[in-house]
């Protein structure tokens, strides 16, 4: 019974030996899947501004949070409310970038909502019109 049972433990070591990997892939960063800003001075006005920029989000516990699909998978955004001990000013140093499929149509629905790019310009990479939200940090959309 011993032998038996030895020979049955070698068998599944060799075998897992033989079906592990030798050189496992890499660990890689496959997309941005989520912007976080935090903390918020007023996460209202700020879900507010950004709706009006065209992403949709949704209240819980005084935060709001929104996803939308993308070729690489979903993308998750996050305004978290401003804590009681956060200090009186954001820095501003949140920048996101959002790549569009329509840069024109994309700006001329902006500017219906009021939401007007501070400066534009272009480069080999495409176009670009920079926002400032609400709380100071930039906001970027990138086109064709």
């Amino acid at each position: 019974m011993t032998q038996i049972l030895l020979v049955l433990s070698a068998v599944f070591l060799v075998g897992a030996q033989v079906s592990a990997p030798s050189n496992p892939a890499p660990a890689t960063i496959q997309y941005v899947g989520a912007v976080s800003i935090n903390p918020s001075q007023d996460a209202k006005v700020l879900a507010d501004w950004y709706e009006r920029l065209g992403i949709q989000t949704h209240e819980a516990k005084g935060g709001y949070y929104g996803t939308f699909p993308t070729v690489a998978g979903p993308f998750f955004f996050a305004i978290h409310p401003r804590r009681s001990n956060a200090s009186a000013k954001s820095s501003g140093s949140m920048a996101v970038v959002f790549r569009v499929s329509n840069y024109d149509l994309y700006l001329a629905n902006a500017a219906k909502n009021n939401v007007v790019p501070r400066s534009t310009e272009s480069d080999s990479e495409g176009r670009f019109a920079h926002f400032i939200d609400p709380d100071g940090n930039e906001v970027t959309i990138w086109g064709s």
